[in-house]
């Protein structure tokens, strides 16, 4: 966001241009911090869930914070909803403020409460502002307002459409009253709306100070040229880039009730300086809480597009012009009111982001210019690792460890992923503070540490946060919202495999006091007692109960078979991988001192890749082709698309081999298998309804792809490039 640029109009001097741009992004720096200063809650302070901006007359983005990228999108259309719904009555005028969380009005889901506030020169309005922030509680069936079991919105707490709040200037305490009536934390929640409207003091203080000095002209053709230059480089970006259609999906928990995988899809074409995202191929909305509007859907766009393919762009309304987004009502990721979508953060806007991750990625990787952009899937869909407790002396408390956000990175075609580089979503992203954590809740840290066992590949995924807890000086400890994965989310790329899932354990019975009283915090391999999934927990924990929970690791890049034998060793000696994961995914032999064995190693992996080379392909070898042969571009780094003398296209290997002919499915013509889940990564639960198969080349055996399908399904065909002249398969 604060690359050079250069305004795109004539009109605007390029550096008064640059002058009110940065005073733009202060404002909402400044916005940002009036909020975290008022609100004092977990949720801004350590979490940063939430975002703040400045917007054009008609809801058009301007500018953006850079907390939870989610919210891109949310405030925009909230003020167009504003507008919509208030305009006439009650009206819109000079120090109004107007609150809204309706998922169906453009909040993310019902937690997630915004105030927008006109912003007026000369008794025009010019602008407006928003703060946006996940409250602690909004009522419903469940506390926090996420109520996964929920079968529909009515059960998921107080859902505001525009509403004025702030009437010229003084707050209707009728208004007042009725929201944090609905809040099991009203004293908290009044600071958070407090909070809020701090964030919209700032901003209009600020935008006054800049139209004193330039003018409500000057400003509105920075503005406008601001959105201009967003949107001049996007379709930049998106010519430079090959026309290609790329297909990602995200998969959602199983539906135990149908015993049915749900799962967003999407179908990407870039043609030219512009994009189509078809949704259609997604799932029905679900009969629980994991559904989101298509304010969710275009939440987890944003996520997606912004750091991944507008890295270097200003992040404002351009960029979404050249967009095209395309999702009937009633799928699962556009829900048809009543449907319940409280969850959606854990699931349906959750699996937006990651599958149009993917798909930007594979689209990435289609360049040889933007390959290093690309990436495999971050950090899968989030646990929700809550409490419900009372202390010692009788306090109640509610709330979340927030470990999980912690969680892994992306791996890439050149490097690892970055350590608990956490959610894909949060462009700043905090953790609860230990000590702070220990002081407010009744809970004592034995270990907090990078978790072993990324996902695998010859780039690694990222490290995800691990934390062991003891309840303490506590009467009452009940978890909340413990789930069981079954359905991996966070894929692979190009040969890599998935990442870890989160992992909720409670060790009942330890000894961990006794060890404690004896001057020693035990590890996790010390632990005696019964082990548990925490979601099969029943009732409340002992205070000699420990609770073990890691988050989501980042998923692998390229085929782990190829990971550097010093590399593994290093990884095993600094903690990363553990033993039985340097065996199995990456095929090392270990001596008897467990450290690695370079030469067993090379002739165990030597075996590894033979016996691939033997298995069976759908199809019989294709070609041959008509050399000498042409490179017409990369699909990731170890598959390319060549075209021959007779000036047919073909799907070649990077050890030369030539797979397919580009206009078919390259996996139909590589050697594959089905894998278990003991194969693809060292703890992973995989539902009866889906498997993961491997596509290799028939002739080195090097692993290309490793996807997550339903049983039964046709092979993935996901990289369509139009220089291949390659007709559309049909769904299936």
């Amino acid at each position: 966001m604060t690359s050079p640029t250069t305004a795109p109009t004539a009109d605007v001097d390029p550096v008064t241009f640059e002058v009110i741009r940065h005073r733009l992004l202060g404002i909402v720096d400044e916005q940002s911090a009036r909020l975290s200063a008022i609100s004092g809650s977990k949720n801004v302070t350590e979490m940063s869930d939430f975002n703040v901006g400045i917007y054009l007359p008609d809801g058009a983005i301007a500018v953006m914070g850079r907390t939870i990228l989610f919210h891109a999108s949310s405030m925009g259309s909230m003020v167009r909803h504003v507008m919509a719904d208030c305009a006439e009555n009650p009206g819109i005028n000079q120090g109004d403020m107007f609150v809204v969380n309706n998922p169906w009005k453009g909040a993310v889901h019902g937690p997630d409460m915004a105030i927008v506030a006109p912003i007026f020169a000369g008794g025009e309005l010019i602008f407006w502002s928003g703060g946006l922030m996940h409250m602690p509680d909004i009522g419903g069936m469940r506390q926090g307002g996420i109520g996964l079991d929920a079968s529909e919105t009515y059960q998921e707490g107080l859902l505001l459409p525009p509403v004025k709040l702030v009437d010229g200037g003084r707050i209707r305490d009728d208004v007042w009253n009725l929201i944090l009536s609905h809040s099991r934390a009203a004293a908290a929640m009044a600071l958070d709306l407090k909070g809020l409207m701090a964030a919209n003091h700032a901003a209009g203080e600020g935008i006054g100070k800049l139209v004193r000095r330039y003018g409500v002209d000057e400003l509105r053709k920075v503005m406008a040229a601001l959105i201009g230059l967003s949107e001049e480089r996007m379709r930049r970006r998106l010519l430079e880039l090959p026309d290609v259609t790329v297909e990602g999906v995200g998969y959602l928990e199983v539906d135990a009730a149908r015993a049915e995988v749900p799962r967003v899809a999407v179908t990407l074409t870039k043609t030219g300086d512009r994009m189509i995202l078809d949704f259609s191929g997604s799932t029905d909305q679900q009969p629980d809480a994991k559904n989101c509007t298509w304010a969710g859907l275009m939440a987890g766009i944003s996520a997606a597009l912004l750091p991944t393919v507008a890295y270097d762009i200003p992040w404002n309304a351009g960029l979404y012009a050249p967009l095209e987004v395309i999702c009937p009502e009633g799928r699962v990721c556009n829900a048809r009111k009543p449907a319940a979508v409280s969850a959606n953060i854990a699931g349906a806007a959750y699996e937006v982001q990651i599958a149009t991750i993917a798909a930007l990625s594979k689209l990435l990787a289609c360049s040889d210019e933007y390959l290093g952009e690309a990436e495999a899937s971050p950090g899968g869909r989030p646990s929700m690792w809550a409490f419900l407790g009372v202390k010692h002396d009788d306090r109640h408390v509610i709330g979340f460890t927030l470990d999980n956000l912690a969680s892994g990175g992306s791996a890439y075609h050149d490097h690892d992923g970055v350590a608990v580089q956490g959610h894909h979503d949060i462009e700043r992203t905090n953790i609860s503070n230990v000590e702070s954590l220990e002081f407010d809740y009744p809970l004592l840290y034995l270990w907090r540490g990078l978790a072993p066992d990324s996902g695998a590949g010859r780039h690694r995924g990222g490290q995800s946060i691990g934390a062991m807890y003891l309840p303490h000086k506590v009467r009452s400890l009940l978890p909340l919202g413990t789930q069981v994965f079954q359905v991996p989310d966070n894929h692979g790329a190009f040969g890599g495999l998935p990442g870890a899932q989160p992992a909720q354990t409670v060790v009942r019975g330890t000894d961990a006091r006794a060890s404690l009283a004896a001057g020693h915090i035990p590890g996790i391999g010390e632990l005696a007692g019964q082990r548990v999934p925490a979601a099969e927990l029943r009732g409340a924990l002992s205070t000699n109960d420990v609770l073990v929970v890691t988050a989501e690791s980042g998923a692998g890049w390229g085929d782990p078979l190829e990971r550097p034998v010093a590399d593994v060793r290093a990884d095993l000696r600094g903690g990363a991988i553990t033993a039985e994961g340097a065996r199995r995914l990456y095929h090392v032999a270990l001596d008897a001192a467990g450290d690695v064995d370079p030469a067993a190693t090379e002739t165990l992996r030597a075996a590894v890749r033979e016996r691939r080379r033997g298995l069976t392909a759908r199809r019989a070898p294709a070609g041959p082709a008509a050399g000498p042969l042409t490179r017409v571009g990369p699909i990731g780094d170890r598959l390319e698309v060549v075209r021959d003398a007779e000036d047919r296209t073909w799907t070649r290997c990077g050890c030369g081999h030539v797979l397919a002919p580009a206009r078919e499915n390259w996996r139909l013509y590589a050697a594959s298998d089905v894998a278990a889940g003991p194969d693809v990564a060292v703890t992973l639960m995989v539902h009866e309804s889906v498997e993961f198969r491997r596509y290799f080349c028939p002739a080195c055996g090097r692993c290309h792809s490793v996807d997550l399908v339903a049983v039964g399904a046709a092979d993935p065909d996901d990289v369509r490039l139009a220089a291949t002249s390659r007709k559309p398969l049909e769904t299936t």
